[in-house]
């Protein structure tokens, strides 16, 4: 199995850089913990991972900041590198809570929002949500 990993990603547009949390290249779907946590790939993707925490005093303000720095990095993406998928990385708890409800879930079809859905407890990638919600 090969495996690349880029912690963290960097893109550089013009005279900027811009860093995302991590970019992988994987044979297979593997789960790695550093630090909280770091994710891979899935089926010989390439993807890019912004992970957030959602640890601020507003759960909307922090929806907010993960939309915009996820919008400004797909559109770098697209121009440098558009075979490789951008994804934002949230825990199981902040995906109950907010991406449940109609803002969530409005935000997740509407953009097109790539999602993985860690569990923290057990380290794991519970569920990869492409650009529309896995019906439970």
């Amino acid at each position: 199995m090969t495996n690349y990993f880029d912690d963290p990603y960097v893109i550089s547009y013009g005279d900027r850089f811009l860093f995302i949390d991590l970019a992988a290249t994987l044979s297979s779907t593997v789960n790695q913990a550093q630090g909280s946590f770091i994710g891979a790939t899935k089926e010989n993707q390439r993807i890019a991972i912004e992970i957030k925490d959602f640890r601020g005093q507003s759960v909307i303000a922090d929806l907010e900041q993960a939309i915009g720095q996820y919008t400004l990095y797909q559109l770098l993406l697209s121009r440098i590198e558009p075979e490789r998928e951008l994804y934002l990385a949230i825990t199981d708890t902040i995906y109950s809570n907010i991406f449940n409800e109609p803002i969530g879930e409005l935000v997740i079809t509407e953009m097109p929002l790539k999602l993985i859905i860690i569990n923290l407890k057990t380290v794991e990638v519970i569920q990869w949500i492409p650009t529309r919600p896995i019906e439970k």
